[in-house]
């Protein structure tokens, strides 16, 4: 049985980094599928807000005839803009919501402070059923995230564990996968190269399976877990300050991760 891919909306971010000219999220799901992909989880780099309810439950019908599933992701410390996503996200019939318990400037938050943040909308993911998956970002250590889900339901506080994105910390994804395995929801996977010397370091993406993560270990710890895991996708693709230059790079390394992904994963 094929792995089936998925991507976050990130894999399409020159495309939508111009909100006057960026993709509607129908087009969106049509790309998304033309390139060859299973999931889409559509974050907030592709403004999910703009589209009411009722619009989302049209996505879900259009996703569904090209055989996409879909799901969202959010950046928010507002309870009452979790809440609006969690209509979207009963409107699609999906049962998870990948957050991100940061703002655009990564103001990192307390173990208490999440406590209190989850506090309030533990209620309103209860009531509908909806997991929270909590992704490790740049600005809040995971052992900061263990603590602070450690007192909640599994089946309701889980996360979206990032391969890459705790660099920033210092730690890696063995680190990361050791302190929030237990609760994983899916799985973002992108790549990266690291240069530097004894003075510091740089890090730049590369597509999935060609940078220097040992993506064939994470795949192998991630199938260990669980047979049917949601994996998705992401690139850090670096700017050229062209547009369409950036966009069709954005294409290619997907087109290339998405490649390398499926011969990575099989056999495992």
């Amino acid at each position: 049985m094929q792995l089936p891919i998925g991507a976050t909306s990130y894999v399409f971010r020159y495309l939508l980094s111009d909100p006057a000219s960026g993709a509607s999220l129908q087009a969106l799901v049509r790309l998304a599928r033309a390139a060859g992909l299973d999931r889409l989880q559509i974050c907030e780099n592709a403004r999910p807000l703009e589209l009411s309810v009722s619009g989302w439950t049209d996505l879900q019908r259009s996703a569904g005839d090209l055989g996409l599933e879909i799901g969202l992701g959010c950046m928010t410390l507002s309870p009452a803009t979790v809440f609006q996503y969690l209509d979207r996200t009963e409107a699609i019939g999906a049962s998870d919501l990948r957050l991100v318990l940061e703002n655009e400037a990564g103001i990192p938050l307390s173990a208490s402070r999440i406590r209190a943040f989850l506090d309030v909308i533990l209620p309103e993911l209860q009531s509908r059923h909806i997991r929270l998956a909590i992704e490790n970002h740049f600005a809040i250590p995971s052992r900061t995230l263990a603590e602070a889900a450690a007192s909640y339901p599994a089946e309701t506080i889980g996360f979206c564990l990032d391969v890459a994105n705790s660099l920033r910390n210092f730690e890696d994804w063995e680190r990361v996968f050791d302190l929030l395995e237990d609760r994983a929801v899916c799985y973002h996977m992108k790549d990266y190269r690291i240069a530097g010397s004894n003075v510091g370091f740089s890090v730049g993406g590369a597509p999935f399976g060609e940078g220097q993560i040992d993506a064939r270990a994470i795949l192998r710890r991630i199938f260990a877990k669980t047979g049917a895991p949601k994996i998705y996708l992401e690139n850090w693709t670096p700017a050229t300050g062209d547009p369409q230059t950036d966009i069709a790079a954005d294409a290619q390394w997907l087109e290339k991760s998405i490649a390398n992904s499926r011969s990575l994963s099989a056999p495992l």
